[in-house]
């Protein structure tokens, strides 16, 4: 029980550690909120790469989303927020980058890499399926003599 106890504690206090804090935003209008919160989900953290910056921890976010709440505050496009990210950041900023030459492959490395999983799959099992047609002609032959 001792035991139990003492994991338990240790257990709060790191989860303690790394809590999040919370932040209060003002906008005029719930409009805007929405606006704010689909923005930072879909801006991608420089600094955490896997992250958006609304759940990014880094200074640099903390500063992006301020200045998209900034943005938004002075009546900006979502599309004027975008192409400001995109200027400073590149299109890697961006969970949904444009379609153009210089992000084909993010685009269609996937469905490439899809096509030659099937075509090699295919490969495979049809030379299976030839060998095993194969082993049956050979063992018939094997009986039959």
């Amino acid at each position: 029980m001792r035991y139990f106890i003492q994991f338990t504690l240790i257990f709060l206090l790191i989860q303690s550690s790394y809590a999040g804090t919370i932040e209060a935003k003002e906008f005029t209008s719930s409009e805007q909120e929405k606006r704010y919160r689909d923005l930072i989900e879909d801006i991608r953290c420089p600094v955490c790469q896997g992250q958006s910056i609304g759940d990014s921890n880094s200074g640099l976010a903390l500063d992006l989303r301020e200045q998209v709440r900034k943005m938004i505050l002075s009546n900006h496009t979502n599309d004027e927020i975008y192409s400001f990210m995109v200027q400073r950041y590149g299109d890697f900023v961006i969970f949904k980058p444009p379609i153009k030459p210089a992000t084909y492959m993010l685009w269609f490395a996937p469905f490439i890499f899809l096509f030659i999983c099937l075509f090699l799959l295919f490969r495979s099992i049809r030379a299976r399926s030839k060998i095993a047609a194969e082993l049956t002609i050979d063992i018939d032959r094997a009986k039959g003599n």
